[in-house]
């Protein structure tokens, strides 16, 4: 019986991503300050923009600091915090995909029957809203925990070997 996996944020996988909103919004920051002091129009319209940009880095920038188990991988299923905090069985999951590419990589699990109501589905792509089939498949997003896509991959298949791992 191994050890529960228990996953975490990872700090760079949180704060990279916030830097983009947070540059954003204090350019626009300074832009707002440069046209009050010259009394231009339209300046409430370009510090609206700054303010939601820096809440937005805020809010992304939050989960580095937050060191709570987000995903947990054990003999018995997963359980994501993130998507409803509900044990889904590996008894339920008939395979799993890792996709990765451009510094994202999601795991895909594809269940036996839907998944659990609590479970907070979020698509995958565009392409999941418009495609009807498709809705035994459970995405959980791993490029910001603190282990590799493919370490979980591993567990996997120490945790379930009957779960065919699909390229």
């Amino acid at each position: 019986m191994s050890a529960p996996l228990e996953l975490r944020n990872s700090v760079t996988g949180k704060i990279f991503p916030a830097i983009g909103p947070l540059l954003i919004g204090a350019i626009f920051g300074f832009g707002a300050l440069r046209g009050l002091a010259v009394g231009a129009d339209g300046v409430l319209i370009i510090a609206l923009v700054a303010l939601g940009c820096l809440g937005l880095g805020y809010v992304i920038a939050r989960g580095a600091f937050d060191r709570s188990v987000q995903v947990t991988l054990d003999s018995q299923g997963f359980r994501d915090a993130r998507a409803g905090d509900v044990l889904v069985p590996w008894a339920m999951v008939k395979s799993v995909h890792l996709t990765s590419g451009k510094g994202a990589a999601m795991l895909n699990f594809e269940l036996t029957r839907e998944p659990p109501d609590e479970i907070k589905y979020a698509p995958a792509n565009a392409l999941d809203l418009m495609l009807p089939f498709g809705k035994n498949i459970v995405h959980m997003e791993v490029s910001s925990l603190d282990v590799r896509g493919q370490d979980m991959v591993e567990a996997i298949k120490t945790f379930a070997p009957h779960v065919v791992v699909r390229r």
